[in-house]
């Protein structure tokens, strides 16, 4: 049955707006791949210690806690003659880009001495947070306060990752690229990516801070109350669906990073091919475009209920699907294509998913509070992904320790590392998946007849008849 969805009054968003917004983050996209190679560089290219790395990543986590609701609350503090979200965008491109350049390209002297080398990476892990939390509060901070339509909400949350899609193919053969331009030196390679990466990012990112206006919002003549740490921690306390997105999204990445994480081991040391690994890249950006660029389309011919079930189903047949070839027709490429290509459909669907839900929980916190807090709630995003890839980064060296795979050990593809590698790759995240879906289903309200309520109650309040 196709749902009907109420439509705000208000003007609609130009299209130059909307493409204009998605430029903004392509080449954040392909910067965001490379960093995702953060522990692949610890673990094969310096050989740090496994040791060395989990109190690196911790010590990064929590600094990403406070760092994600600090940045939300200056957003939302932020009033300028820019807008309050654009500034922050700009700067945080500029710094955030070559802080990439720092963490990929540490001195090569450093290789030799590891306590030296850990503290640089850690100031540069910590610096790069920072300097990301900055740019993607501001970013995608923004959706909740462009519009609030529904329609169109959806738009603005599809077209950045299709945009961003456009680079994948980059990011497919970044580790290629990467021997190419070290001439198989992989720690010079790394350097060099991240310079080329950094100045498209920086590119494409400034046009985007640049030519995307925010709406005017007509500000009471009393001071607005300014928002501090405690203050933003209350706020998300108190709105409960902020947190059930937090929680849920938590979950989903892991085991969307899970999956993309062990690929590359699985590729390189067990299947020994490179250009499968791009392949299997590219085909997974493919299907996750797809799921992306359909969601609008499923959910105005099916229930959004039914949209965000199968979010969740087809990860986990694909799982399912890529262990069954692994281990029954092992090195057979079209049934580990079906299966990248199912599961990333579902992961496509989640990642516009997660904007609209947390724009939705924006509303739901303003009609409870009377407060809007599109900073504080968004910085949850950033959070969240941060949190997925803490928990990715730790489960894999626990991993990595048991079948002594890396770091120390040799980087060999032992029965042992094998075994571990086709843990993280298709048993662990079904179950992460299964988890995510408990608390979705039996926690998530802001379907679409509670948001037309909320909607409601926030447009009787506008005009005066609340």
């Amino acid at each position: 049955m196709r749902e009907q969805i109420p439509e705000s009054p208000e003007a609609q968003l130009s299209w130059a707006t909307k493409i204009n917004y998605g430029i903004g983050i392509t080449g954040r996209f392909l910067s965001n791949g490379l960093s995702n190679r953060l522990q692949y560089y610890l673990l094969t290219v310096l050989r740090m210690d496994r040791g060395l790395q989990g109190p690196l990543l911790v010590a990064g986590r929590i600094w990403d806690g406070l760092n994600d609701l600090i940045m939300g609350t200056v957003v939302d503090n932020t009033r300028s003659k820019w807008g309050k979200f654009r500034p922050w965008w700009a700067i945080g491109t500029v710094t955030n880009a070559l802080v990439m350049v720092g963490l990929f390209g540490g001195p090569a002297g450093l290789r030799g001495n590891p306590m030296a080398q850990f503290a640089y990476i850690l100031v540069m892990w910590l610096l790069w947070d920072a300097t990301y939390t900055m740019v993607d509060v501001a970013y995608w901070s923004m959706i909740p306060a462009l519009t609030s339509s529904p329609k169109e909400r959806d738009q603005i949350a599809t077209i950045p990752r299709l945009f961003g899609g456009a680079f994948a193919v980059f990011t497919a053969f970044n580790i290629t690229i990467i021997n190419f331009l070290g001439k198989g030196d992989e720690f010079l390679g790394f350097r060099y990516f991240a310079v080329l990466s950094s100045a498209v990012f920086m590119i494409t990112s400034l046009y985007g801070a640049a030519t995307v206006r925010e709406p005017k919002i007509a500000l009471p003549e009393e001071k607005k109350e300014s928002i501090g740490l405690g203050k933003a921690i209350s706020i998300l306390w108190h709105n409960k669906q902020a947190l059930v997105v937090v929680v849920v999204f938590v979950l989903f990445n892991l085991a969307n990073n899970l999956t993309l994480g062990a690929a590359i081991y699985y590729f390189r040391f067990v299947v020994k091919n490179d250009l499968q690994f791009a392949l299997m890249q590219i085909i997974g950006s493919f299907s996750s475009a797809l799921g992306m660029f359909g969601f609008s389309f499923f959910t105005r011919w099916f229930s959004r209920k039914k949209v965000y079930t199968a979010a969740f189903a087809l990860p986990v047949a694909g799982s399912l699907l890529f262990g069954v070839a692994n281990r029954y027709i092992y090195g057979a490429l079209p049934p580990m294509v079906a299966a990248i290509f199912v599961g990333q459909i579902g992961y496509g669907l989640m990642g516009v998913m997660q904007n609209v839900m947390l724009a939705d929980s924006v509303d739901y916190g303003e009609a409870q509070t009377g407060q809007r807090n599109e900073g504080v709630i968004f910085c949850t995003l950033t959070m969240l992904v941060k949190l997925a890839q803490a928990l990715n980064d730790l489960v894999s060296l626990a991993v990595f320790s048991i079948v002594r795979f890396g770091g120390q050990d040799a980087v060999t593809a032992t029965p042992e590392a094998v075994r571990g590698i086709s843990w993280l790759l298709y048993v662990l995240p079904p179950i992460a998946m299964a988890m995510s879906f408990a608390v979705y289903a039996g926690f998530y309200k802001l379907h679409p007849e509670k948001m037309a309520e909320i909607r409601e109650v926030l447009e009787a309040r506008k005009t005066g008849n609340a």
